[in-house]
């Protein structure tokens, strides 16, 4: 895992990256009258991070017999209670197909996706990448801002989803910093898309490549590739059928589609003509209800990719 002090990523990694931050600003250990960074700016950081498949170390200074100043544990505190509230869009969670920009980072989990809004004012904000006939998401149904019971009502259109709260939205209670309380805020969106992307948490995928912002019309814009027959994607779901999605494109050669162990199906990926993205390739029915674990196995001769499976 790449590891850089003080450094986030610029675009979203196909694999994870750490950043180590020192809370009074890179000394790494206590110096009296540094002054330390505020919980809603390592917040931003950690949101930064995490929208790009990354994480955070935090380092907390403590004076030599140790002990932490009360500043120091007051941030540590409130970054505590924002992620209570806020962890289901940290916590298992994978980058959206775009990372956002100054105003918003995405991020998704358990088929939802989130857009924590940084500086946010507490009125109608447009999520230009959540706008309607996009690749990955989905017509939108509901939206939700986390840590409020104000409903919130919602547009999307070519342009964007506008979402607008349809009432003063409180602070979180708990948070001293108030920048962190009330303009830092996580909307949960829910759409009709319902599938298990090549990276979520659970897919175990030895020997196989990652693949992200590859701009060709594949499910959350990313892909896991292999060149080496015998390679294996594995996960679990739950449910009696599953669909497996995959591109398919010239020279590209076989997988083989085992639930529990026995072999269901195999498929074919290579085509004439244009590459075809998110395509259907093996569906599995008739399964026992319960959990199962799905294995896609390279057998070659050419490249396969597996892109994401719905489970019903």
């Amino acid at each position: 895992m790449r590891s850089t002090e003080a450094a986030t990523e610029s675009a979203i990694s196909a694999y994870p990256f750490q950043t180590e931050l020192d809370i009074q600003g890179g000394n790494w250990h206590y110096m009296t009258g540094a002054g330390y960074t505020g919980a809603a700016s390592l917040v931003t950081t950690l949101m930064q991070n995490v929208s790009r498949n990354g994480s955070l170390l935090l380092n907390l200074t403590q004076h030599g017999r140790g002990n932490l100043d009360t500043q120091c544990t007051q941030i540590a505190k409130d970054i505590g209670a924002w992620l209570k509230v806020n962890g289901e869009a940290v916590y298992a969670s994978r980058p959206f197909e775009v990372w956002g920009d100054t105003t918003v980072l995405y991020t998704r989990a358990g088929g939802y996706v989130y857009a924590t809004l940084l500086g946010w004012n507490g009125g109608a904000v447009t999520l230009t990448a959540l706008k309607s006939g996009g690749a990955t998401l989905g017509t939108v149904s509901k939206v939700e801002l986390l840590g409020s019971t104000v409903a919130m009502t919602f547009s999307q259109s070519g342009q964007g989803l506008t979402v607008t709260p349809g009432g003063s939205v409180s602070a979180l209670a708990g948070i001293s910093d108030s920048q962190l309380a009330s303009k830092m805020r996580v909307v949960r969106i829910t759409h009709d898309k319902g599938w298990f992307n090549d990276d979520d948490s659970g897919a175990a995928s030895p020997g196989w490549q990652r693949k992200v912002a590859l701009g060709t019309g594949d499910f959350n814009n990313d892909l896991t590739t292999s060149t080496t027959v015998g390679d294996t994607w594995t996960s679990t779901f739950t449910g009696t059928d599953v669909s497996v999605y995959a591109p398919k494109e010239s020279g590209d050669g076989k997988i083989e589609i085992q639930i529990d162990g026995q072999i269901k199906a195999t498929a074919d990926l290579s085509t004439t003509g244009a590459r075809q993205a998110q395509q259907m390739v093996s569906e599995v029915s008739g399964l026992t209800s319960g959990q199962h674990t799905i294995s896609i196995i390279n057998r070659g001769p050419g490249p396969v990719a597996v892109d994401a499976i719905v489970a019903r």
